[in-house]
């Protein structure tokens, strides 16, 4: 690695361990930590080549990010956050990128956070948002669904539920740095503990105990679906980086994923940490998954 790199990649998980990793070992209140991450998430640089336009889509507030050309192929992205972090603040700058790149719509939703919103509420609000779009005359086939973090665990049980409910399927599903298995029994969570710059072991168990009733337990299928029957799911791109707390979360679903016989593209991104993707801007490798990215979405184009 050449010296400059090296020298930014260390000083940007030495912020992240100071700013947003050590401060999770403490019980700072639900508001303040919401804040502090929306600010944080300011110095992420926007694609100014596209439009913004605020929408509502099921009663949630949402954003369409649209590029300058007209777009048949629709990204519906659910953000990360642990089940009680994000909003349309904190992913707006990425998701720019996304378009970009794509050259495709993307839809991005203020869905219910826990814990003022526990399980099932956001999932069935973003199911009731997938409905609204099909009835909005969007195809299916030109639907991607797409999640980060615990979004991405909400993206593939939508695309569960949408399975079970026999809805038509979307064309393709995008989990980045997913957060699949609530149980907490991946074995990168205790080799990646020290590795993961920007995700703490407090983080996740905050979000579980917010996210789950009572009696929900955490390996039920529906919170963690990496326990699930995966079969009949779209095609699938899983992007995790090597030093990722929720590595094994990623490994596991692939493996598990192929069996039932799904079509996994896997990538695995070196050096890098949870959620790398929205640091793109600074580093190859975060560059390099935005342009698989695109290229996965662009073979899920079926017209």
């Amino acid at each position: 690695m050449d010296r400059l790199p090296m020298w930014k990649q260390l000083l940007t998980e030495q912020f992240l361990r100071t700013a947003i990793k050590a401060p999770s070992k403490f019980n700072i209140p639900i508001g303040s930590t919401r804040f502090s991450l929306e600010q944080m998430c300011k110095l992420f640089p926007k694609d100014s080549s596209v439009n913004i336009r605020k929408i509502s889509l099921a009663g949630l507030k949402a954003e369409e990010i649209k590029p300058q050309d007209e777009a048949t192929q629709l990204i519906f992205h659910i953000h990360g956050g642990a089940f009680f972090l994000g909003s349309l603040n904190t992913h707006r700058a990425f998701l720019t990128h996304v378009v970009a790149h794509t050259q495709m719509q993307v839809i991005h939703v203020d869905y219910p956070l826990s814990p003022e919103h526990r399980f099932p509420t956001a999932l069935n609000a973003l199911f009731d948002v997938y409905q609204e779009l099909l009835t909005q005359g969007i195809q299916a086939k030109d639907i991607i669904l797409s999640g980060d973090s615990c979004g991405a665990n909400l993206a593939l049980a939508l695309a569960l539920k949408i399975r079970n409910e026999k809805l038509p399927q979307a064309s393709g599903l995008m989990l980045l740095s997913p957060f699949l298995d609530l149980t907490l029994t991946s074995e990168s969570i205790r080799f990646n503990q020290k590795h993961d710059a920007l995700l703490s072991v407090e983080t996740i168990q905050t979000g579980i105990k917010h996210y789950l009733p009572n009696d929900v337990d955490v390996g039920d299928p529906r919170v963690s679906p990496i326990f699930d029957d995966l079969h009949d799911l779209p095609p699938t791109l899983v992007q995790v980086g090597s030093k990722e707390l929720l590595l094994d979360d990623a490994n596991r679903f692939k493996e598990k994923a192929e069996e039932a016989g799904v079509d996994v593209t896997f990538k695995i991104y070196t050096g890098m940490w949870h959620n790398f993707q929205m640091f793109h801007s600074w580093f190859e490798e975060g560059k390099k998954a935005l342009a698989d990215l695109a290229e996965f979405a662009h073979e899920q184009d079926k017209d």
